[in-house]
């Protein structure tokens, strides 16, 4: 062996590593990592690598092709190396490993049970805060309605708990009967406490007794002749029916439970999942990530990112096969769910029959991937056709302005991969240099500042999209110049426009043409174009948003007391602006929910 043999000292350097538990790197000869790793004996799992057999997995020999350093390291616990390994992971992203992709999450309803009067929020995340979380609900508008819907039933509160201390008279909330005034002392904590109770039991799928309730308030109503009333009453019957109805028991256990299913083909593995909640199916997701890793490795590298990112565990979590270290696994869903956790593999009955469900899902969502991944490539190779590029771009990043009349000037970067949007990639620039309004001086500033940064913003792309026609366009291509780094591949959209009642169309501006590629409306090519300049439009008008609210919030309404960051969104999405809350009626401030008579005194007085 030659004494710089890469592979020789690979062998030496797995042979020192530890025989406990830990992360293993593997690098290429520009110091890149390559994969990364955890193992309960990490001296055994590095030196499976280098054996002639290999350690099974088909990329594995590929993997060690490109590896000429490994780096280890040692934890105390299997399960710290998992948590490690879940970190370095997202930090270095490596291309041999899972980085899940999992741009949506489901609405969830917290109540804090340890308050004397818990109100229910609607949230994305779990946090560690010894809260009640139910869900996950598939429709954030359904979830809304049913929430608003539950108040008409069970009047909880909705206010802050900066409110719900500092309110002296009930709200007009109470005064409409969707709140019992637990600020004034109307309700006792026991009583507001069977509110609550009842009020999950509907969103979990039980009738705690409100229909028969809600049945003899009805008849007394009409027995009354408050026919009005009477048919209020009929109509919120109905409704609790129907929601009641809608759920359909698939587990006679009543039991919370996660289905998790994987799927894959042509470097494309789809993950399913059935969310079932009180033996009901209440959600089902279909998760597709590229990787070529074996259906196993995805199924172990989903379970220990997936959890990590504020997700309800449920107390059991189905699997199709059992993954690598599910031992591991199911102690590290315990850490998280502070409780007992089953990860299992399930063998008859309706847990087979939930596996098969979320199967299905992954193969049916694979199959749709797979025709729209195709198609994506195509109208890509159309794409390269009108640029000229030699091969389908397989990163194209838009860019887009925003500003209001030249105030807080800002831009977008939107970043497409294989025409899909990668919205974890997209970044935002607050414009520094160039005068607000000045679209061309300041593309050339986001455009210099991006190439600049190099990788640091990410791969760099392969098609550059400019909103706006040939004066953006050549502004951007300039600023490359001028920073003396190389042209990269870029066009100009210019939107399509009405006027006198006629729409123009969506126009490819190219540097080296001077008439404009008109491409027909419903073309796959031009979709994918729109999509990412639309996209950095959406990305850099939020932005904008943001930046103005944060002015705001050093504006007038700042130093009142009583007036808080909640009050002041909740004031200024009522009246628009200051202005109109200085032009609004006395009474309409006083009556804003946290408000009140002595509050909205203070706020006028203060603003003159």
């Amino acid at each position: 062996m030659a004494p710089d043999d890469p592979q020789q000292r690979l062998r030496e350097r797995a042979q020192r590593a530890p025989t406990g538990p830990g992360v293993y790197r593997w690098l290429d000869d520009q110091e890149r990592v390559l994969y990364i790793g955890k193992a309960a004996n990490l001296r055994a799992r590095v030196r499976s690598y280098l054996s002639k057999r290999g350690d099974g997995r088909p990329l594995v020999h590929l993997l060690m092709r490109r590896a000429v350093e490994l780096e280890v390291i040692a934890t105390n616990t299997p399960e710290e190396a998992l948590l490690l390994e879940n970190t370095l992971i997202k930090q270095f992203r490596p291309p041999y490993n899972l980085r899940l992709k999992d741009d949506k999450s489901y609405l969830l309803v917290r109540i804090d049970r340890t308050h004397p009067f818990p109100r229910f929020r609607l949230v994305r995340k779990v946090s560690k805060d010894g809260a009640l979380y139910l869900g996950p609900f598939a429709s954030a508008k359904g979830l809304r309605r049913t929430v608003r819907f539950l108040r008409t039933l069970y009047p909880l509160r909705t206010c802050s708990d900066g409110e719900l201390a500092e309110r002296t008279k009930p709200c007009l909330y109470h005064q409409i009967g969707r709140c019992c005034a637990p600020c004034v002392d109307l309700v006792t904590p026991e009583a507001y406490s069977e509110l609550v109770s009842g009020a999950i039991g509907l969103l979990r799928g039980r009738d705690d007794g409100m229909l028969k309730r809600l049945a003899r308030a009805m008849e007394a109503a009409s027995e009354a002749q408050s026919y009005e009333q009477a048919a209020i009453l009929r109509d919120r019957m109905q409704a609790l029916e129907s929601a009641l109805a809608r759920q359909e028991t698939v587990s006679p256990d009543g039991k919370d439970r996660d289905v998790i299913a994987v799927a894959s083909a042509g470097g494309t593995a789809v993950i399913g999942i059935v969310y079932v909640r009180d033996g009901h199916v209440v959600a089902t997701r279909a998760l597709p990530q590229r990787t070529r890793l074996p259906r196993a490795e995805v199924l172990h590298a989903f379970l220990s990112q997936f959890y990590l990112r504020g997700k309800v565990i449920p107390p059991e979590v189905l699997v199709e096969e059992e993954p690598p270290d599910a031992e591991g696994l199911q102690e590290l869903l315990v850490r998280l769910r502070e409780g007992r956790v089953s990860l299992r593999v399930p063998q008859r009955g309706a847990g087979r029959d939930l596996m098969q469900m979320a199967r299905t899902n992954a193969e049916v969502a694979l199959g749709e991937h797979s025709v729209r991944t195709r198609e994506a490539q195509a109208a890509l190779a159309r794409i390269a056709e009108i640029v000229g590029l030699e091969s389908p771009p397989e990163r194209i990043e838009g860019y887009d302005l925003s500003h209001l009349r030249g105030t807080d000037p800002v831009a977008g970067m939107s970043v497409l991969l294989g025409g899909v949007a990668e919205s974890a990639s997209y970044r935002h620039f607050a414009i520094r240099e160039a005068k607000g309004g000045d679209d061309y001086a300041g593309m050339a500033e986001v455009i210099a500042r991006r190439f600049r940064a190099g990788l640091a913003l990410g791969a760099l792309p392969d098609l550059v999209l400019i909103d706006g026609g040939r004066g953006q366009l050549e502004a951007a291509r300039g600023a490359l110049r001028a920073a003396g780094m190389p042209l990269v591949p870029m066009l100009g959209l210019a939107k399509a426009r009405v006027a006198e009642g006629v729409r123009s169309e969506e126009r490819i501006v190219l540097p080296d043409r001077p008439e404009a590629v008109v491409l027909p409306e419903d073309d796959p090519a031009l979709r994918i174009l729109v999509k990412a300049r639309d996209e950095a439009h959406r990305f850099a008008g939020r932005y904008q948003r943001k930046r103005r609210a944060a002015s705001f919030g050093d504006g007038a309404l700042d130093g009142i007391p009583g007036v808080g960051p909640a009050r002041k969104r909740r004031l200024l999405k009522t009246f628009g602006s200051v202005a109109g809350l200085k032009a609004a009626p006395f009474e309409d401030l006083a009556a804003v929910p946290g408000v009140g008579e002595r509050l909205a005194r203070l706020i006028l007085e203060r603003l003159g």
